[in-house]
């Protein structure tokens, strides 16, 4: 932009700074300086545009800017690109130029697309792609793409505190492999991964995901994280310093890579707590191979680990001393629903715990099925003993079942049958005449009670007891919805007989109702109706 000015004021024949007035110019000096100051400003003013950066030609540098990204390459910058993709000129053959993403302030935000992107940068001591800053960037997916990074270099390594978030389509994937000693997918800050395909390795101990803040998985995410199998330790498949949270019908795999002398990794560790509300987890620790080695955790938490819906199968690896825990937590393990299997890992000396925690807090329709680990583990070890069973019944929800297996192969269980409806009851259609010849009567239920029905939930008479006890009359219905009416006039005659409460009595809900409140609500023709829907009950009288 200099240039255009110091040419321009050269045409003009005046320096760059001037006191006073100078004389006048010729006019074709006046003309040739409009025509250059316009084509300044033409420049200047240039509309922000998208372009298609190709990895091959050379590093890549990213930044946030006032109307969309700054973007270098070659020593060349391009201001305002409003939708950054890079891809691969030849996706089949890898190229070892990298990609650097700078929000360098916290306000930053930067979007880039990857496209069939294929980099190996295993022969510069670089990472693929790298994140810098405490701005928020957002790496979208696009076709299939693969990153792989040198020794000590992640696959994507974010060293800011900012957010990582990495997002795509069914059809879209990415591949993320670090170098030895290194992770998959690395970030200082929060990892959000929403949608599309992520497979993330680590290699020689290195964590398949990494993060130092919270890790969050979404969107329908198909996540594959493997921690590398290392000669001391395995890699974690998916570490957190934060929260891990997984829903939104996401799929995840994670695995710890197997151990040496001290330990495998865990299949899932966070330090903030971990919340499965709506996906599929596969949890698995890695291996103690070593006389002294431990077995990793299929998930560890130092936070409260919940779980209400789908699908949770975490187990322990197997020790070369002690097996891993299937699930661990030093907080809370609450689980609510969903489908959960835990198993602890066999070792030689000691085997761990199908969930070990110092609360165990089962609740809901949840299905549970923990194992102990040879020789010594627990199924539930809650606070250094095993779990009664016995103590959870009254917690648990219709169709609930916990199942334990301890290290012997004794197996007890607790279930809470779960109620059916009952089909709804057959009459047959009147005749005009019965088998013998005789009139016959309709098959429809009658009430024994004047002024008394109960219906179903389509409003069809259904039949019913009714016994009395002292002042009170209990009608009883073996259906989970149904409803009980009664007209008022009905209520003063049983007033009168001397019934003071009425008690409605359905498969999950019992109701009791004073009649002298039920008369003082409405006039001489009004009909009170308690309706009982599973464990609800309402009433209208009117």
């Amino acid at each position: 932009m200099l240039s255009y000015r110091k040419l321009a004021m050269r045409v003009l024949g005046r320096p760059l700074h001037t006191e006073g007035i100078d004389s006048p110019r010729p006019a074709s000096q006046r003309a040739a300086a409009l025509v250059l100051t316009a084509a300044m400003l033409t420049t200047l003013a240039a509309p922000a545009f998208a372009d298609i950066w190709h990895i091959e030609n050379g590093d890549i540098t990213i930044s946030a800017g006032e109307s969309g990204n700054n973007v270098t390459q070659n020593n060349n910058t391009t201001y305002g690109d409003t939708n950054t993709i890079i891809t691969n000129q030849n996706k089949d053959k890898a190229s070892s130029h990298t990609v650097t993403i700078e929000t360098n302030d916290k306000n930053d935000k930067v979007e880039v697309t990857l496209k069939d992107v294929n980099i190996d940068t295993s022969s510069r001591n670089k990472a693929a792609v790298s994140v810098t800053g405490s701005g928020n960037t957002t790496i979208k997916l696009d076709g299939d793409n693969a990153l792989k990074s040198d020794t000590y270099r992640s696959g994507i390594y974010g060293s800011g505190s900012g957010s990582l978030t990495i997002s795509g389509g069914e059809n879209d994937s990415l591949t993320a492999q670090g170098g030895s000693g290194a992770n998959g997918i690395s970030s200082s800050g929060s990892l959000t991964i929403s949608g599309g395909t992520v497979t993330a390795n680590g290699d020689d101990g290195g964590r398949g995901i990494s993060s130092s803040g919270s890790v969050t998985i979404s969107g329908g995410s198909t996540v594959t994280a493997n921690g590398g199998s290392g000669t001391i330790s395995g890699g974690d498949g998916i570490w957190s310093g934060g929260v891990v949270t997984i829903s939104g019908g996401s799929t995840v795999t994670a695995n710890g890579g197997n151990g040496g002398s001290l330990v495998g990794g865990d299949g899932i560790r966070s330090g903030g707590g971990l919340t499965v509300s709506d996906g599929t987890v596969t949890a698995k620790g890695g291996n103690g191979d070593s006389k002294d080695g431990y077995g990793g955790d299929g998930i560890r938490s130092g936070g409260v680990v919940t779980i209400s819906g789908n699908t949770v199968n975490a187990a322990g690896g197997y020790g070369g001393k002690v097996g891993g825990y299937g699930i661990c937590s030093f907080d809370r393990v609450a689980i609510s629903g969903g489908t959960v299997e835990a198993a602890g890992g066999n070792g030689s000396t000691g085997g761990g715990s199908g969930i070990y925690s110092s609360v165990i807090d089962l609740s809901g329709s949840l299905e549970l099925t923990a194992k102990a680990g040879s020789p010594t583990g627990k199924a539930l070890l809650q606070n250094g003993r095993e779990l009664d069973l016995d103590t959870i019944k009254d917690k648990l929800g219709p169709g609930a079942k916990v199942t334990t297996t301890d290290a012997n192969g004794e197996t007890k269980q607790v279930s809470i049958p779960r109620p059916v409806e009952p089909e709804e009851p057959v009459i047959p259609e009147e005749s005009s005449s019965s088998s013998d010849g005789g009139s016959a009567t309709p098959s429809a239920p009658v009430s024994p009670l004047p002024g008394l029905t109960v219906t179903d939930r389509d409003g069809q008479r259904i039949s019913y007891t009714s016994t009395q006890s002292g002042n009170t009359l209990t009608v009883c219905v073996g259906r989970l919805t149904a409803s009980f009416r009664i007209s008022l006039a009905a209520l003063r005659q049983l007033r009168a007989e001397g019934i003071e409460t009425i008690t409605f009595q359905t498969i999950l809900c019992s109701t009791t109702l004073s009649v002298d409140e039920l008369l003082a609500m409405g006039g001489e023709d009004a009909e009170a109706v308690l309706t009982h829907r599973f464990t609800d009950s309402s009433l209208t009288v009117g």
